[in-house]
């Protein structure tokens, strides 16, 4: 699916191969040779992507932009594994990125690196070519073996990752599957996109929305968005009567590949992207989850603080300009809503 964004489409070179759930949106180019596998996502809104020529991305994995502040450029030649997330950064020819594995804003890989699956680039990090990468934040561990990069190029291409994602449990390619029929409770003044895969009772207030590839799936319990609380690309959130509902307040952003359970997240919080939420997980209000952070069921996150790591626990306090960040990503996003509600 190519979806316009305000004035801009698309531009694909011949030949483009994409999954039957796969998208590219607004300012993207991509040279020849794109494949997308189902629900990829390539979002280019609030600002351009670039694709080289030969780019693989695996099922789940997302492509998006920092509105205004930095493209997505990716190489000739990358590869990027299931659920693999290349956010706002520039990826050099032949880079492979794993299975589950983030590379953050203003980042800087270079040529022919591997970051393994599960890694987490921080963001503006600059990191050299030709070695390898492991852990959150991502470290080299070592060169490159002859050939080894050659072996993840076809593992990734052909879902045969060599090495598992750590503490991330991946969920199927495809959403569960019977999904109960949606029960929309919603106004005209929200947003789920053709692609996300919504089942059960939701409720979604003014200005909610839910974007590209996401599972939203509440079985037979609740799933509860506040006013201008955003879902973004290819996060995955379920519940269920005997886990309980899942509660998410006014101006919440919940980031890009997401993975979360049965939880109360608080009003102006922020869920960093590739996190993974367990069950009856409290947010409280103003509160944030660091990117690929693994927060285990049962976890408070206490107000004005982040939590990050594997399991997360308390890093600091959050700082006011990062309060007003969070504020600016709420009213990007509900920019971003309704232009997409308007064709």
């Amino acid at each position: 699916m190519l979806v316009r964004y305000r004035v801009h489409t698309p531009k694909l070179a011949e030949p483009a191969t994409m999954g039957a759930h796969a998208v590219v949106a607004g300012r993207t180019t991509a040279g020849p040779g794109l494949v997308l596998e189902d629900y990829a996502t390539v979002r280019a809104d609030g600002e351009v992507i670039r694709l080289g020529a030969n780019v693989f991305l695996g099922v789940r994995a997302t492509v998006h932009i920092a509105d205004s502040v930095y493209p997505a450029i990716v190489g000739d030649d990358v590869s990027v594994g299931r659920f693999g997330l290349v956010h706002a950064c520039t990826l050099g020819d032949g880079v492979v990125v794993g299975d589950a594995a983030t590379v953050m804003d203003g980042a800087v890989v270079g040529a022919q690196a591997l970051i393994l699956p599960g890694a987490v680039v921080p963001p503006r990090k600059p990191l050299e070519g030709g070695l390898v990468y492991a852990g959150s934040p991502a470290k080299p561990q070592r060169a490159l073996e002859p050939g080894e990069l050659a072996r993840w190029h076809e593992a990734i291409r052909t879902r045969r990752s060599p090495a598992p994602s750590p503490a991330t449990d991946l969920p199927a390619d495809a959403p569960p599957l019977p999904l109960a029929a949606p029960r929309f409770e919603r106004s005209a003044a929200t947003f789920v996109a053709a692609t996300a895969r919504c089942g059960g009772a939701i409720e979604l207030a003014d200005d909610a929305s839910i974007y590209f590839a996401c599972v939203v799936d509440a079985g037979d319990a609740r799933i509860v968005l506040g006013r201008r609380a955003n879902i973004q690309d290819n996060s995955v959130l379920t519940a269920s009567r005997a886990r309980g509902d899942l509660v998410i307040g006014d101006d919440v952003t919940v980031g890009h590949n997401v993975r979360m359970g049965a939880a109360r997240i608080g009003d102006r919080a922020l869920v960093g992207m590739s996190a993974i939420v367990g069950d009856d997980v409290v947010v409280e209000a103003d509160a944030c989850i660091g990117a690929g952070a693994f927060v285990e069921p049962g976890t408070r996150v206490p107000s004005g603080w982040i939590v990050a790591g594997r399991p997360a626990r308390p890093f600091r306090e959050l700082k006011p300009a990062e309060r007003e960040g969070f504020a600016d990503i709420v009213t990007v996003y509900a920019s971003y809503s309704e232009a997409y509600r308007g064709g």
